[in-house]
């Protein structure tokens, strides 16, 4: 009897052993898990970074990028398809990896024949889904003369820019010449020359995309495309954070800003924005009403930030 006690009792405390090892291990478990719940992943994996404020440098400034394009794109910031966009922050003066297309990092998308939209996560669109509050609206003025936020109620949201003559539109920023040159009637002329060389010359200022600039109507004043006068355009964005910027773009064509340089070829290809913006704080409506700061260029060919004339960061890869 007493044997049979003793081999219950050694039962008994071989199970109480092996319980409390199970339960050491689910605890382990359960701390590993928990702990965890810090960082965030995507389904694809993507480690998602803490996102910072911008900076007031920003802020009653106009900055300039360069070449805004496919190969001066980071790793992780190139679209992996044609169906998807390049992100830019405006707020922050820098590209955007693709992973937070649902966020409110960015502040416009730009993709196809620059068909360019806002962040706005309540509308279908690019960054549908977040809590992005951009709106977009395109201005028939020239950028030096627009000096304040129109009302809210103009905004498209998300809104979309692009050809400005497609099917005879007007609505967008970018002229396309299709099968001439209005700007460049000389060179229309050359690609119809018996000079091969001549000709192909002359073929690379056909099928051209010209953003309507001030430069633009400074280099070519008083033109008109024959059924409406080409003017100059400005884009009023309202960012994801619900600031405002004024934007003007400049370049289709990577490395050029001056309008009689630009031409088609792989020594300048398309699809590299060039633009200039500015951007105010929500509640003050007026473009330059507070003293602006030095003017400040992203060149994403170069990778440099310059602050006047001085080099004062490098971007990295």
């Amino acid at each position: 009897m007493e044997s049979g006690k003793l081999m219950m009792r050694k039962l008994a405390d071989l199970h109480s052993r092996r319980f409390a090892k199970s339960q050491t291990f689910i605890l382990v478990l359960m701390i590993t898990l928990f702990a965890s719940c810090g960082e965030i992943y995507d389904l694809n994996g993507f480690d998602w970074e803490p996102d910072t404020p911008p900076s007031d440098s920003v802020f009653n400034r106009e900055i300039q990028v360069l070449d805004w394009g496919l190969s001066n794109l980071p790793e992780g910031h190139r679209p992996l398809d044609d169906s998807d966009p390049m992100l830019f922050s405006l707020e922050k003066f820098s590209t955007v990896h693709i992973a937070y297309k649902s966020s409110e990092r960015w502040d416009i998308s730009i993709g196809g024949l620059g068909g360019l939209s806002s962040n706005n996560g309540g509308h279908a669109g690019v960054g549908y889904g977040s809590s992005a509050v951009g709106g977009l609206l395109l201005l028939d003025s020239a950028y030096s003369q627009v000096t304040s936020v129109p009302e809210d109620n103009r905004f498209s949201t998300p809104g979309n820019a692009g050809l400005d003559n497609f099917n005879g539109s007007g609505l967008g920023y970018i002229y396309y010449t299709f099968f001439g040159n209005a700007f460049r009637p000389d060179m229309v002329e050359w690609s119809r020359s018996s000079d091969p060389d001549k000709a192909a010359t002359g073929n690379r200022y056909l099928h051209m995309m010209y953003c309507l600039s001030e430069d633009l109507a400074r280099t070519f004043p008083g033109l008109n495309s024959g059924y409406y006068e080409v003017r100059p355009k400005t884009i009023i964005v309202r960012t994801a954070n619900g600031n405002y910027v004024k934007l003007e773009m400049q370049s289709y064509y990577k490395g050029t800003l001056d309008p009689r340089e630009m031409r088609r070829g792989t020594d300048m290809p398309g699809g590299y924005m060039s633009f200039r913006y500015m951007v105010i704080r929500a509640d003050e409506r007026r473009f330059g009403f507070v003293a602006r700061r030095p003017p400040l260029t992203v060149d994403l060919t170069n990778k440099k930030i310059t602050v006047g004339e001085e080099n004062v960061e490098h971007i990295e890869e």
